[in-house]
This record gives structure tokens, sequence and C-alpha cells, in this order.
């Protein structure tokens, strides 16, 4: 990996500035950037707001600008194939009695 590249796996990108809201809706949100030359490469969601939450949505919460970033295909556990979304496997679902049933609005609370 060359040294000017910027990744979270070597925390080059971070979390920066103060927490802001946009005109479009209440999420609080906080940029992302690259610590070694300071641009701004995204935002990420910190807490979604209930008209958010309540609407179509991808559920992604860490947003990249498309002029700012590239991706690269990550291959899966077998080395051969390359890793999609639709083909992870299933988590298995809790059973502890401890999970709690969090409605939306108390997630953001």
């Amino acid at each position: 990996m060359s040294t000017s590249s910027c990744s979270f796996k070597d925390r080059t990108v971070d979390l920066i500035g103060r927490c802001y809201f946009t005109e479009i809706c209440k999420c609080k949100l906080k940029d992302i950037a690259c610590l070694k030359c300071g641009n701004i490469v995204g935002y990420h969601v910190i807490v979604p707001c209930c008209s958010c939450l309540l609407s179509c949505n991808n559920g992604h919460f860490w947003m990249f600008h498309s002029q700012a970033v590239y991706g690269i295909n990550r291959l899966d556990s077998t080395g051969v194939n390359f890793l999609l979304w639709g083909n992870l496997p299933e988590i298995e679902e809790s059973t502890d009695e401890d999970t709690l049933d969090i409605s939306a609005e108390e997630c953001i609370r």
C-alpha cells in the first residue's frame, strides 16, 4: 500500500470536525476526511432522523463523495469470487434474552 493512499484500515481516514445538520432533514452528520491530505471524502450519519428512518432507504450510514473515492473489488473467503452484499452469509438471530427490541424513536433518542 502506498503511503499516499487513504483508508480506514490504516486510520488515515476518520471523522473530523463538528456534527452538523442539513436543511433537508434533521439527521446528525459528521464529515469523513483523509488525515494525511485533509480532503473531505464523505460523511457519516451519526444519528438518523425519524423521517429518514421511516423512509425507503438502503440502510447505509457511511456516504462517500464519488469524486473523492474509488471502489475496489474484494474477494470472498474462498479468494476466488468477488465479495457481494447479496452473497454474504445470513447472521444467526440472537437467542439472548438480554437483547432488547428497541423502537426507532428510542434508538435515535
